[in-house]
């Protein structure tokens, strides 16, 4: 069976590699998008506004019709035109720099010390209440904040201990379905009110289930009431005796691959496009690995149900899917005490990377091993100007209309 699995995988990758056409999520909605929203217009489901508007800057992402900027060879005359990006987190080419970007900056917070990745999951029975009212979602922040700092304050109540927590929301598991989770990275530190450090490194993995089932159906309970509810919740505990799932393993090595570590659930896009294994324009092909199994699933599905996948997922404009809580918190008291420890913060690796992740030519020469500004003459190319006014990209392409056809 492992073998046969093993099998599975190598010649998966094998074709991945060579013989199967790569295809983007740009492209996928670039293709149906109109049809997709008739489509649903037909059957009476408006799309949200939030999501045309995402998935319109994905469509016209790097589109130089929707702005550029000029660089010209100080030698050679060799134009590179640079167009603008979406922005959007939800695109897997700006969204892996997103991803990046803040996994820096929560990095840049953390201790040089121990720290705990914890996982808060909900059963599938509460799951439609999030998607049908996404205001729910911050609750899930709230509850996993709370029953965190209730296992550490228990320890000593007087202390009042008070942890270090970033918390990230998913709302997809690997299989795309929704399934919001929080992602919980936790400093094994914390400070009591005499100013007290003390190290945290044994968590009761009983009370913390326990801990975040009650946590969150009280707040649920709150902004759900009636008595349908009240029953969804009396059977959820008979059901569910022990809690709802919660996994907290130590971080190994936490200090020396912090930045690596994060990024993986700071904001990341929804699919990796490397996993989409065939488009034909009518179905989409994709795999997964089941949390369960190591066996490689390909699923394959219409192209408009694949869609659907994708766009449940996108969030409510301005809603923040990373937070911090506990002295992480800058508006927290005791931060001051925090920042007096600055000497402890980890990796001064962090400045350099910095200037890696400033600029888009910096990101290109770390990840690519190239200079996209250097010509091919051994000068290197300036910028000219920036074209973000429609009427001059306009009157630039009536003039110049070759140069998007030569160069890129």
């Amino acid at each position: 069976m492992a073998l046969n699995r093993a099998m599975r995988r190598k010649e998966y990758q094998v074709v991945d590699n060579k013989n199967v056409e790569k295809h983007t999520i740009k492209e996928i909605f670039a293709d149906n998008w109109n049809d997709f929203l008739a489509e649903m217009a037909i059957q009476g489901k408006p799309v949200r506004e939030v999501i045309r508007k995402e998935v319109e800057k994905i469509i016209g992402c790097q589109d130089p019709s929707k702005g550029f900027a000029l660089y010209v060879c100080t030698k050679c005359n060799k134009i590179l035109h640079v167009p603008f990006t979406c922005k959007s987190r939800f695109c897997n080419c700006c969204g892996a720099k997103y991803s990046k970007d803040r996994a820096l900056a929560m990095s840049a917070k953390l201790l040089d010390c121990g720290h705990r990745h914890v996982v808060f999951t909900i059963p599938e029975e509460l799951r439609k209440y999030f998607a049908h009212d996404r205001r729910l979602l911050n609750l899930l922040f709230e509850a996993a904040a709370n029953t965190v700092t209730f296992c550490f304050n228990r320890r000593n109540k007087s202390e009042n201990y008070v942890p270090g927590m970033i918390c990230v929301l998913h709302t997809f598991g690997r299989d795309l379905k929704w399934n919001p989770h929080i992602h919980m990275i936790v400093c094994e530190e914390a400070i009591g009110n005499s100013n007290i450090w003390r190290r945290f490194d044994h968590f009761n993995y009983e009370g913390l289930r326990r801990s975040w089932q009650f946590s969150i159906l009280r707040l649920l309970s709150e902004h759900i009431p009636g008595p349908a509810f009240k029953t969804v919740v009396d059977s959820l505990y008979a059901r569910y005796k022990q809690g709802f799932y919660v996994n907290s393993p130590p971080v190994k090595n936490f200090s020396a691959g912090v930045v690596n570590y994060i990024v993986r659930y700071a904001g990341r896009p929804v699919l990796a496009q490397s996993r989409i294994v065939e488009y034909d324009g009518e179905f989409v092909s994709f795999t997964y690995t089941p949390h369960d199994s190591d066996e490689l699933i390909t699923e394959k599905l219409p192209v408009f149900d694949f869609i659907k996948k994708l766009i449940i997922h996108i969030p409510e404009p301005n809603f923040k899917m990373i937070r911090y809580f506990g002295f992480y918190c800058v508006s927290h008291a005791k931060y001051k005490l925090y920042l007096l420890r600055a000497k402890r913060i980890t990796p001064h690796m962090l400045a350099s990377l910095k200037g890696v992740y400033k600029s888009w030519r910096k990101r290109i020469m770390h990840f690519f091993s190239y200079d996209p500004l250097k010509c091919t003459c051994g000068a290197y190319l300036e910028l000219i100007e920036i074209f973000c006014d429609p009427r001059k990209i306009k009157y630039y392409h009536s003039c110049f209309p070759q140069r998007f056809s030569d160069t890129s």
